[in-house]
């Protein structure tokens, strides 16, 4: 099945993508939100709840920065290395949203990186959405 374009991001978006499917938004200088892809979110079927970490959490690169638990599966996000300054208050009560919109209102945490360049690690959109397509053929 070929990925669909529409769910293409917003025109500008400077969005990395990681194989495992999660989006990095850069939110200013030192920090990004970090949430999963439309590609996830159909992967993970009805999400039901999200455990969060406490605010000010240290991470390491590649550790899982919150679970996110559907009717299907059970699923790790991954963050970069950073601090946790945010999460997505709104998906305690409507933990939904990481379904309807999960490049957009579904965001899940937001992390000041140690360091802003470990972004360029990661894929563009275009990239992404090669990926995706090769791998599902």
């Amino acid at each position: 099945m070929r990925w669909d374009p529409i769910f293409n991001l917003r025109k500008g978006d400077m969005k990395k993508f990681s194989k495992s499917h999660e989006w990095y938004e850069p939110i200013n200088d030192h920090g990004i939100r970090i949430g999963i892809t439309h590609h996830a979110a159909v992967e993970l079927s009805d999400v039901v709840f999200v455990e969060f970490p406490d605010i000010g959490k240290k991470l390491s690169d590649r550790q899982s920065v919150c679970v996110l638990e559907s009717v299907k599966a059970v699923a790790d996000v991954y963050s970069l290395a950073g601090e946790v300054i945010a999460i997505n208050e709104k998906l305690k009560t409507e933990p939904q949203l990481v379904n309807q919109d999960p490049q957009g209102s579904g965001w899940l945490v937001e992390v000041r990186l140690n360091d802003m360049n470990s972004l360029n690690n990661y894929m563009t959109e275009e990239d992404y959405l090669e990926f995706v397509n090769s791998s599902s053929t």
